[in-house]
């Protein structure tokens, strides 16, 4: 197997860097892997320091570093994560036509690279496979559930991975969201595995543009592409301390997984959705019934106004 390479951003927590790259640095293929880091520069006067801090860290990983190759990427100006991770995929996955990518807060398993391979490798001439998704929460499987993956229309932003022609071509833009106005099995898929994506998804287009991930996440559903998930977690998420720009020290508690069970050698399968899968995800990413109509109603008048405008 050859293996695909390896992509983390960084910013201005060298603590959380250090500790991600240690994780990462003990998988067994890191050694046959190509690293790529890419630090952004620092928003603020007062984020200099931190972010001298992070390269620093870097620097000091490479010395000691078991990966085949680093090579990393500082920018001298602060691009936002989104545009990071748009600029930072798109560049290497365009030289080998799949990547794995983290952040500097998702802490890998042992297995972590192992697991992301075999999946890249095994799904890779499956179109109905267009990401891979490395972290999974606590979820509550039904005692039929056997399997080591399953499959849902929500896509992963902690740790994941994905091939050139799933990538390629996403609305970055969102020039085309009218799709979805237009479409109400469209938002079903994209709320399928939590009533949140759609909301996220319209907020982009009033000038937030902080989140890549709903917007390739929406890419996926359009095209029918699914994500495929582990039942246990390769990924702890270490960043919801308030210390990150998009981390809530009240999400630690929902983000935090069993490493321990991380499965070394993972029984893939073909593609099946599983109502019942689906349904326990949304439940997951949701916010109770009474959260679920206040969103269904707020995506009906939405839909409705977009629907006026055209």
């Amino acid at each position: 197997m050859s293996f695909a390479p390896v992509v983390m951003f960084v910013y201005n927590r060298a603590d959380h860097f250090s500790r991600t790259f240690e994780a990462l640095s003990r998988c067994p293929e890191a050694a046959q892997s190509d690293l790529y880091v890419f630090s952004d520069g620092a928003k603020r006067d007062k984020d200099a320091e931190k972010v001298s801090e992070v390269r620093a860290a870097v620097e000091q990983g490479k010395k000691t570093s078991r990966f085949q190759s680093i090579t990393v990427y500082e920018s001298p100006v602060n691009r936002g994560l989104a545009a990071s991770v748009i600029a930072g995929v798109t560049e290497v996955i365009e030289k080998y036509g799949r990547v794995i990518v983290l952040e500097d807060d998702c802490v890998p398993s042992p297995y972590f690279l192992k697991y992301m391979n075999q999946c890249l490798e095994y799904y890779r001439e499956d179109r109905k496979v267009g990401s891979i998704a490395g972290y999974t929460p606590q979820l509550a499987f039904p005692e039929s559930f056997k399997d080591d993956v399953f499959f849902a229309y929500r896509s992963c932003s902690c740790g994941w991975a994905t091939w050139k022609e799933c990538w390629d071509n996403v609305d970055w833009d969102l020039a085309e969201i009218g799709d979805f106005y237009r479409s109400p099995e469209l938002i079903r898929k994209l709320n399928a595995n939590g009533n949140d994506r759609f909301i996220r998804l319209y907020r982009q287009t009033g000038g937030n543009g902080s989140s890549w991930s709903v917007r390739f996440g929406a890419h996926l559903v359009r095209h029918d592409w699914l994500t495929v998930y582990p039942r246990y977690s390769y990924i702890q998420n270490i960043g919801c301390d308030a210390s990150g720009v998009h981390s809530k020290a009240e999400d630690a508690a929902s983000m935090r997984v069993d490493l321990s069970k991380a499965i070394e050698n993972v029984r893939l399968c073909p593609v099946t959705v599983l109502p019942e899968i689906q349904r326990i995800m949304k439940k997951h990413y949701s916010c109770g019934v009474l959260s679920d109509l206040k969103r269904w109603a707020a995506v009906k008048a939405i839909v409705l106004k977009e629907r006026r405008k055209g």
